[in-house]
């Protein structure tokens, strides 16, 4: 399960600002000996900074809610391809993407007429989010679909261990949804042949074509 991070310099410079302004509240507390004008010298202007730093966190922070509740990660890309000559037949090709930048790619011989992908997200709290973590996934399985409503006879493939053991856990109640977890389920995206980008979102897995 992958929850990817994107705490940006703002947020670590408007912290750093508030250490800052509490340092400078310290040390005016500490030099009280020295007389209320050396107080007021250091207490004023720290006490100003922290004002200062507090509202612009808490800008940031809206700001840093909004990229989370409307932020998405590109997990994945595929292409898609009937196979000549053999009806309710895909060719497809799956390029899975890390945080880290890391690529794995496979191919798959899958039966339907769309192909549909299945991801596991783990929903965070707003408020997580707004600290810059995304809501985490992990891609669990391939499969297809026929367009006729028939059912086909391929097994899905499993990908990256599959997710056996994530809805064991959610059945046993080892899913804790408070406070950071809001919701724990599986998700699925159905495409027709052709070339796509494949999303992870605050809360569902999407796709868009790029060909």
């Amino acid at each position: 399960m992958s929850f990817p991070v994107s705490f940006g310099f703002a947020q670590a410079g408007l912290l750093a600002l508030i250490v800052l302004a509490l340092a400078l509240l310290v040390m005016a507390v500490t030099s009280r000996r020295r007389g209320a004008k050396a107080v007021l010298g250091r207490a004023v202007p720290g006490l100003a900074l922290l004002v200062v730093a507090v509202v612009l966190l808490w800008i940031a922070t809206l700001l840093q809610t909004y990229l989370g509740l409307t932020g998405e990660i590109k997990a994945a890309h595929v292409v898609a391809k009937p196979v000549a000559g053999q009806p309710h037949h895909l060719d497809l090709e799956l390029t899975e993407f890390d945080e880290d930048g890391t690529v794995h790619r496979s191919t798959h011989r899958i039966v339907g007429d769309q192909w549909t992908l299945q991801a596991n997200i783990v929903e965070l709290e707003p408020w997580v989010n707004a600290l810059g973590f995304h809501s985490g996934y992990k891609i669990s399985r391939l499969y297809g679909q026929r367009t006729d409503g028939k059912a086909t006879n391929q097994d899905h493939v499993l990908l990256n261990g599959g997710d056996r053991d994530f809805f064991e856990d959610m059945n046993e109640d080892r899913w804790y949804t408070s406070p950071f977890v809001r919701s724990a389920y599986g998700n699925a995206v159905i495409a027709t042949p052709g070339e796509y980008d494949v999303f992870i979102s605050r809360d569902a897995i999407k796709v868009r074509q790029t060909d």
